[in-house]
């Protein structure tokens, strides 16, 4: 496996980096006449289409972090002292060992070496790039020997979670730097041609993934069954909040509701008997009546405000309450 990415890495060197300079005189000429028969080159990113090649990087790195995503959970169960299946442990390395460092990261830096021809300033990020993925090579032959060596009793649980997270964490950050950065420098240096030069590669032929391709294989299986599972699990997870948060949401409409329904009877019967006691007080002496209706009405308006602060307490206890069994009830859940 490392002579072949040895042999890809030094092919797309060799590619960017003539023999001799009598070589890279011969090479002037021919691209001189090819600028003058392409003199304006639209990239991709001017066309806002995506080439087929970096939807399936993009599809790639989408089932990269669902696996890692996995060997989190796996680590994270090691590290609580929880049962996990070891098969599962081991397979998922040996996945990204089999099938990410051989096919994905090569395929990456045949690309990037395009871009570097046309545009020298990419030069550093692409060989920046092509040391992270032989980087990342080792480290996930490293992760692999600690998990061989966890199974049989020779390191701790603590070595294989330090250094998978470690691993997990690197792959994390190196794919989106991939996409924030250099998937766009890509789209905006390559144009058609180039595409299309690069799909006849055969070192760019579609590879068929062990495990999410259209045949998981048998190695892979114990894998893809807890791949499955996780996903089907979690758009149950997703289907349940919904409906925790739908009816946490109509018992929060209907606490609503009964404050709104209960400061309204409470302010008519304030405005009732405010009509009542004024006519009351009219009739008992027409001169000081407004004075004593104004009197009578703060005293009356002022209950009005405290019962309807007390119904507003009321409310956003119930609120609340209905927040905590939400939240207790997804806890329950997760548990």
């Amino acid at each position: 496996m490392a002579t072949k990415n040895q042999g890809v890495k030094q092919g797309i060197r060799n590619k960017r980096k003539p023999a001799s300079a009598a070589a890279a005189g011969r090479k002037k000429p021919a691209r001189a006449a090819k600028a003058a028969a392409k003199p304006t080159r639209v990239s991709a990113a001017r066309t806002g289409s995506e080439p087929p090649l970096v939807k399936t990087l993009l599809a790639e790195h989408r089932h990269i972090a669902s696996v890692m995503q996995l060997f989190s959970g796996q680590l994270k169960a090691i590290e609580a002292g929880q049962r996990v299946d070891t098969h599962v442990v081991y397979e998922i390395m040996d996945y990204m060992v089999t099938w990410p460092d051989r096919f994905h990261h090569p395929r990456e830096d045949l690309i990037y070496g395009r871009v570097a021809e046309l545009d020298a300033s990419a030069g550093d990020n692409v060989d920046s790039l092509q040391r992270d993925h032989d980087h990342m090579a080792r480290s996930g032959r490293e992760v692999l020997r600690n998990i061989q060596q966890w199974r049989d009793g020779e390191v701790s649980g603590k070595v294989l979670v330090d250094s998978g997270r470690a691993y997990v964490d690197h792959m994390y950050e190196h794919m989106n730097s991939e996409e924030k950065l250099v998937f766009p420098q890509i789209m905006d240096v390559l144009a058609a041609g180039d595409w299309l030069e690069l799909e006849q590669d055969d070192q760019l032929r579609p590879v068929a993934d062990p495990v999410f391709g259209a045949q998981v294989q048998r190695e892979f299986r114990n894998m893809a069954r807890k791949l499955r599972t996780s996903v089907r699990r979690g758009v149950e997870r997703g289907t349940l909040l919904e409906w925790l948060s739908l009816e946490a949401f109509m018992e929060s409409l209907e606490v609503v509701s009964m404050a709104y329904e209960s400061a309204r009877s409470s302010a008519g019967e304030h405005a009732r008997t405010a009509w009542g006691e004024g006519m009351e007080l009219f009739r008992e002496s027409a001169v000081t009546a407004p004075w004593r209706c104004t009197a009578n009405n703060a005293r009356l308006g002022l209950r009005l405000v405290q019962e309807l602060a007390s119904i507003s307490r009321e409310a956003l206890d119930d609120l609340s309450r209905v927040n905590q069994e939400r939240k207790a009830r997804v806890r329950l859940m997760d548990n």
